[in-house]
């Protein structure tokens, strides 16, 4: 059945570490990384929208924000100690994972659901109902070229 899609892009600086890569993507690095947010319904509401784009954006804007100014490291990282001794709150760990870009775009995938499915209110026009909505996928753009996407 046809549905109607609407996507929500964000963007954040993040940096990685990617400690089973054999060359310098070891090493910290970071990415200006596009976020894209895909939903979909098969009806539009009563504004004949699928969603409002200021409604999602404040529904998956603090799981997006914890990469920004962050570094993305493998738990079992030899460096994490260090970075985290020396920049507290600077890192997102990822458990037994190195944090792709694939990575990334799973756990996101993963807490936007979450939030889809439990819906969203911010008073007084911003609404997400419960399970009104699909997530299609997130796509994580690592380079201006490059991107990996997770979604069904």
């Amino acid at each position: 059945m046809p549905r109607f899609r609407v996507c929500r892009s964000f963007t954040v600086e993040s940096g990685h570490m990617l400690s089973k890569h054999p060359e310098d993507c070891r090493f910290p690095h970071g990415h200006s990384r596009r976020v894209e947010v895909v939903v979909s319904a098969e009806t539009l509401d009563a504004r004949d929208m699928v969603v409002d784009f200021k409604a999602l954006k404040l529904a998956v804007q603090q799981c997006i924000d914890q990469f920004d100014h962050r570094m993305a490291i493998n738990s079992n990282d030899p460096l994490r100690a260090d970075i985290e001794r020396v920049h507290p709150g600077s890192t997102v760990v990822f458990e037994n994972q190195d944090p792709t870009t694939e990575v990334m775009a799973a756990a996101i995938y993963e807490s936007v659901r979450s939030i889809l499915a439990a819906g969203f209110s911010a008073e007084p026009h911003y609404h997400i109902p419960a399970g009104t909505l699909t997530l299609e996928r997130i796509r994580v753009w690592e380079t201006p070229t490059s991107w990996a996407e997770f979604g069904d």
